[in-house]
């Protein structure tokens, strides 16, 4: 037989209490690690990136700090290529574009451009003519898209 008193010592169910927001479930602890290992790898390729195009950031910032006159002469084209060079030269090192001159350096800058058919011979020649076929302002631009196709 059952006491009376024990029915009335029944209460009525309670819900637990809702869970807290710390410490978080395991699947957010991998997520979250999931997360700052994407981001440091997203960080160290782009710094690697910015590092290793500091030389063509350094030559387009050269070529555009050279002035172009209104009647070049050889020694401004000269110039032209020789920033071109010292480019070239960082970028393929074990090619030695340092040591190639006429039609070995316009054959080296019409293959590295991936453009053939610009006026690289015209760039090349002006340094040795008293006058050029090739303006101030083209020859500016030529040398900044060799620059700029280049990949670092």
């Amino acid at each position: 037989m059952i006491p009376d008193n024990v029915l009335e010592q029944l209460r009525d169910i309670h819900t637990p209490p809702p869970a807290g927001f710390w410490p978080p479930a395991p699947g957010w602890w991998v997520l979250a690690a999931l997360l700052l290992a994407t981001i440091a790898v997203v960080a160290f390729l782009a710094w690697r990136r910015h590092r290793r195009q500091a030389p063509k950031r350094a030559a387009l910032a050269r070529l555009a700090g050279y002035p172009a006159p209104e009647q070049p002469g050889p020694d401004w084209y000269a110039g032209l290529n020789r920033l071109l060079k010292e480019t070239a030269l960082a970028r393929y090192p074990h090619d030695n574009p340092a040591g190639l001159s006429g039609d070995d350096w316009s054959r080296f800058l019409a293959l590295t451009s991936g453009d053939p058919e610009r006026p690289w011979q015209q760039l090349v020649v002006a340094s040795y003519r008293p006058t050029s076929d090739l303006g101030p302002g083209d020859a500016r631009q030529l040398a900044e898209y060799w620059i700029r196709r280049q990949s670092w």
